[in-house]
C-alpha cells in the first residue's frame, strides 16, 4: 500500500499533468479551429488581427465575452472575499456584469459594425476627436499595466503555486502565465483568444459544476 508521501506525490503529478494536457489540448484545438473553420472574411491586417478577420459567429462572441470578464480577480479575489466574509453580497459584482454585457451587445455593439469600429476608444475618436481617443487610449493602457494585469497575474500564479504545492516564486510562476496569454494573444490575435474563450468556457461550466456535485455526495 502506497505510502501518504507516494500518495501525495501522484497527486501532485496528477494535477500538472491535468494542467498541461488542458492547455496543450485548447491551444491545439483552437489552432485547427481558427486554421480550417473559421476563414477570415477581411483580408485587412487590422481586422485579421483585432477582429478576428471578421469571421467569428455569434456564440464564439458571447462566449469570449464572458470568459473576458472574468479572470483570476473573480476566480480567486472575488470567491475568497465572499468565502472569508460569508457573505454573497460580492455576487452582484458579476451578476450585475450581465446587464452591462445585454446593454453592450444591443446597443453598442450594433453602433460599431455599422461603423467598422472594434474598439471604445476608436467610437470615442469619431463620436468626438483624435485627443480624447488618444487619452483614453492612454487611460486603459496605463490601468492594464499598472492594475489589472499585475493583479491577474499575482492572483493566478498564488493559485497555482498553492494547488501544486510548489516550492516556486511567484514572479516566474507569473512570468509562464503571462507568456502563455502573450503567445495567444500575439500570434493568434483576437481570434485565438476568442476561441480559446469558449474552450475554457466549457471546462470552466464543467468543473464549476462537478465540484458542488462532488461536496454534496463527499
Amino acid at each position: 500500500m502506497a505510502s501518504d508521501t507516494e500518495l501525495d506525490i501522484m497527486y501532485l503529478l496528477l494535477h500538472i499533468a491535468t494542467f498541461f494536457t488542458w492547455t496543450f489540448g485548447v491551444g491545439l484545438c483552437t489552432w485547427l479551429v481558427c486554421r480550417y473553420q473559421l476563414k477570415n472574411r477581411s483580408s485587412s491586417t487590422e481586422d485579421v488581427f483585432f477582429a478576428g478577420g471578421r469571421a467569428l459567429p455569434w456564440y464564439v462572441c458571447a462566449g469570449s465575452l464572458l470568459l473576458t470578464n472574468m479572470s483570476t480577480e473573480q476566480l480567486v479575489g472575488l470567491n475568497g472575499t465572499v468565502f472569508a466574509d460569508g457573505c454573497l453580497a460580492g455576487i452582484w459584482w458579476e451578476a450585475g456584469a450581465s446587464i452591462c454585457m445585454m446593454v453592450a451587445a444591443i446597443v453598442f455593439l450594433p453602433r460599431y459594425f455599422a461603423l467598422g469600429l472594434t474598439t471604445t476608444s476608436g467610437f470615442l475618436g469619431v463620436r468626438y476627436d483624435l485627443q480624447l481617443r488618444t487619452a483614453v487610449s492612454a487611460v486603459f493602457l496605463i490601468y492594464y499595466a499598472v492594475v489589472l494585469c499585475p493583479m491577474v497575474l499575482y492572483t493566478g500564479a498564488l493559485a497555482i503555486r498553492n494547488i501544486f504545492e510548489l516550492d516556486v516564486p511567484l514572479g516566474a510562476i507569473s512570468a509562464v502565465i503571462g507568456t502563455l496569454g502573450a503567445i495567444y494573444a500575439l500570434f493568434g490575435g483576437l481570434k485565438a483568444v476568442a476561441v480559446s474563450d469558449c474552450l475554457n468556457g466549457i471546462g470552466l461550466v464543467i468543473v464549476g459544476l462537478w465540484v458542488p456535485l462532488a461536496g454534496l455526495s463527499a
